[in-house]
């Protein structure tokens, strides 16, 4: 018998943009008073908080042995994560407005994630008479889902909610499940000296989504110790998240408010977008492993990944301040229960939906070679590389509610297509001696580029350069049960370029933002620059 558990605790805020002084403000009798959360006097603006407190946790127990033969693995988890959102600092401006009091802290609501599984695994090596036994494995899964969204207190949901983070209303809130069974069979052989072929099937059905069968078959030839061929064919199935079905929330800044419309909510088939489906994919991939020296591994692997009915976020669709604006869209906010803040200037939605057909292709390369130093220990060098592009093959057009128009803008295509990098390459370096271990490693990042809109009109590019980014990790055993270990992720503190301005403009922003020399978000390398740390493992 065997178990294991995980469990691991949360607490971050972070700033959200400065609201101006006048923001929050009432009149009576023709007099205007303003209020500040600080209690500063006079008013002088202030920049809410976005709090978070999440609890993870998870527990897997089974029993395996051998039986007849057979060897078996059977085993239960049940994980569940759950996190609680606050606002602080912040001020509903409506209820000010309405009443002359409006709370300071603001609890907006949760949202929890949860999963059972059941496992049932069996193996058997068989002598048939070839090269070596055939190995048989089989078995199967039971998995419930449930996803939930709590709604937030009265005041987080009045009219538009805090400033900068609006409750979940209860339009927001509910609780959605699924469950699904599956078996799998796989049989793996070595019908002559070097050839290894594996061949494996799975069945699924979900209790929203049906049945699906799906396959994988690899092969590989050692034609010597130092050369050996291998590929492979599968297909894939993936059902959307529930998140991704029924996630709902409003998404604000001091001049914008866009709401992520559920894709399975009656407001998103008032726009005519239907329930989310499965993606479907299918896999090739071709490669060899060289080992041209002693203690020297080197793959070489080419691949393809075409993935049809893809799930992917849409461009934000206006209801009002856009280029373009959709009265429906301001109808299906109102039916999914939503308020806005009515001093913004821009609104609309944005949704998930299965837009596209994509292909991927790539070829990755990883070098090791180990270093023995006898007394004074061993060195695991490596280097790896990626050059992958993925094409969008085909593009859904919006329903005819909003007139056809192309549902993916230019900046939801430039994330799809060139917001990630072409091409990446590793090198590291993992020193070991008695109690002393290091790691070095430095990753080169490729050009990215996306095209930005501050209204859905114009669009464009920003590109984010070629990078090279250190990290080090120093670790020391102090005892048998203890590790220290300090270190670096981003060691010189690099950063991404800034969101550019509107060309012939002080002040406007290409993305519609209110903060000047704001990072581009989508750079490979994040947006925080260096992260130092230091600490303790206890083995026990």
């Amino acid at each position: 018998m065997y178990s294991f558990g995980t469990y691991s605790k949360r607490i971050a805020s972070a700033y959200e943009n400065l609201r101006v002084p006048t923001r929050v403000s009432r009149t009576v009798g023709g007099v205007t008073t303003y209020f500040d959360p600080d209690g500063d006097s006079p008013v002088n603006g202030f920049s809410p908080r976005e709090k978070i407190r999440e609890d993870d946790m998870a527990f897997t127990g089974g029993v395996r042995g051998l039986l007849s033969g057979f060897n078996y693995d059977v085993s239960t988890s049940f994980g569940q994560d759950k996190n609680l959102i606050y606002t602080v600092d912040s001020a509903n401006a409506s209820l000010y407005a309405d009443t002359g009091f409006t709370p300071t802290s603001f609890y907006n609501g949760f949202f929890k994630a949860t999963e059972f599984t059941a496992n049932a695994d069996v193996t058997r090596e068989i002598a048939v008479g070839m090269a070596a036994p055939l190995n048989l494995a089989f078995g199967a899964e039971y998995r419930k889902n449930v996803y939930e969204i709590g709604s937030g207190d009265a005041a987080s949901i009045y009219k538009e909610g805090g400033q900068s983070y609006p409750g979940f209303r209860p339009s927001d809130a509910g609780v959605n499940g699924r469950n699904s069974q599956a078996a799998y069979v796989d049989v793996a052989m070595m019908p002559i000296d070097g050839l290894k072929v594996d061949v494996a099937g799975r069945y699924e059905h979900y209790s929203d989504f049906g049945s699906k069968f799906i396959y994988k078959g690899t092969g590989r030839y050692d034609f010597s110790d130092a050369f050996a061929l291998r590929g492979t064919v599968s297909t894939g199935f993936r059902a959307p998240t529930l998140a991704e079905s029924y996630y709902s929330a409003t998404n604000v800044s001091p001049t914008s408010a866009f709401v992520q419309l559920p894709a399975n909510s009656a407001a998103a088939k008032l726009l005519g977008f239907a329930n989310l489906r499965p993606e479907k994919s299918t896999n090739f991939s071709l490669g060899t492993v060289l080992r041209p020296a002693p203690r020297l591994t080197i793959t070489i692997d080419a691949y393809q990944v075409k993935i049809r009915d893809r799930i992917l976020g849409t461009g934000s669709l206006y209801g009002s301040g856009g280029a373009t604006n959709f009265p429906i869209v301001t109808a299906a906010i109102r039916a999914n229960g939503n308020i806005l803040d009515p001093t913004v200037n821009q609104t609309g939605i944005n949704i998930f939906t299965n837009g596209a057909d994509t292909r991927t292709r790539g070829i990755d390369l990883v070098a090791s070679y180990v270093t023995d130093l006898a007394d004074y220990g061993k060195v695991n060098w490596m280097l790896s590389g990626n050059y992958n592009e993925t094409k969008a093959l085909r593009l859904n057009a919006a329903p005819a509610t909003l007139g056809g128009i192309p549902l993916f803008d230019d900046e939801a295509i430039s994330y799809l297509e060139t917001a990630s990098p072409k091409t990446k390459v590793i090198g590291s370096i993992v020193y070991a001696v008695d109690k002393f271990g290091a790691t070095l490693r430095g990753t080169v990042y490729g050009k990215t580029t996306a095209y930005l809109t501050p209204d859905g009109g114009e669009y464009y590019k920003q590109t984010v350069g070629s990078a090279f980014i250190g990290d080090v990790e120093l670790n020391y055993d102090l005892t048998a049960a203890l590790k220290l270990s300090v270190g670096a992720n981003n060691l010189f503190n690099k950063r991404p370029p800034t969101v550019g301005l509107v060309p012939g403009s002080t002040n406007s922003l290409v993305n519609d933002a209110n903060v000047l020399d704001g990072p581009l978000t989508f750079s490979p390398y994040g947006i925080n620059g260096g992260y130092y740390y230091a600490r303790f493992n206890i083995t026990f």
